[in-house]
């Protein structure tokens, strides 16, 4: 190197040196950028990857919240319909004239049954739309209840309706619940409810937990 730079004239050397140092400098520095901007890169990268599986997670997570928000409203209806209907039909049967309460319902119930479009089938929402036919009617008798014998027994004929639907021939045996001591689960989790309604209800309730 020596040898060489003595081939050189001395009022070339320092600018010689100089450029040698500045394209030196450019090289190092670009490759020291190149370095910091692929771990920037790599970082960014990472950290957006992050996010979006974070969003993934919460999106999902929100969907499963609304899908057992949805199957509580409608566990909730048919549970509610199913006690009272269970509990006013033993109240008949005992022969005296009984106070009617109307049957609540919640009104957006056709959104929460397509909400559900995923988790069950056609015959298993078809099932469920059925138990609001009832229910729907039951709500509508006892609102505009007269305290009439002919309403009266159209809204006793509407609760033996809804049990009958659920159990079928089995319905003398499903009053022999104990009403006030049964659990919501023991009346469809039971040999006696039909089998379809008993599948689409432990479904709802593998939904909500």
């Amino acid at each position: 190197m020596v040898e060489v730079l003595a081939l050189i004239p001395d009022h070339l050397i320092n600018p010689l040196i100089s450029s040698i140092s500045i394209i030196t400098g450019a090289i190092l520095g670009g490759i020291f950028s190149y370095i910091i901007n692929k771990k920037s890169t790599g970082k960014a990268i990472e950290t957006q990857s992050k996010i979006e599986k974070d969003k993934r997670e919460y999106q999902e997570a929100n969907k499963a919240i609304k899908l057992s928000e949805n199957a509580t409203i409608i566990r909730l209806d048919i549970c509610t319909t199913l006690f009272q209907s269970l509990r006013m039909l033993k109240e008949f049967d005992s022969g005296n004239k009984i106070t009617i309460y109307p049957v609540p319902m919640n009104f957006n119930y056709a959104k929460a049954i397509a909400a559900l479009e995923k988790k069950l089938d056609l015959k298993e929402l078809s099932y469920i739309y059925q138990l609001y036919v009832i229910i729907e009617k039951l709500h509508n008798d006892t609102k505009v209840y007269y305290y009439d014998e002919k309403h009266y027994t159209l809204i006793k004929e509407d609760y033996e309706m809804f049990i009958k639907k659920l159990y079928g021939s089995n319905f003398s045996k499903a009053l022999c619940f104990d009403i006030d001591n049964v659990t919501y689960e023991s009346l469809y989790n039971n040999e006696i409810i039909k089998p379809g309604y008993k599948n689409v209800l432990i479904k709802l309730h593998e939904i909500t937990y």
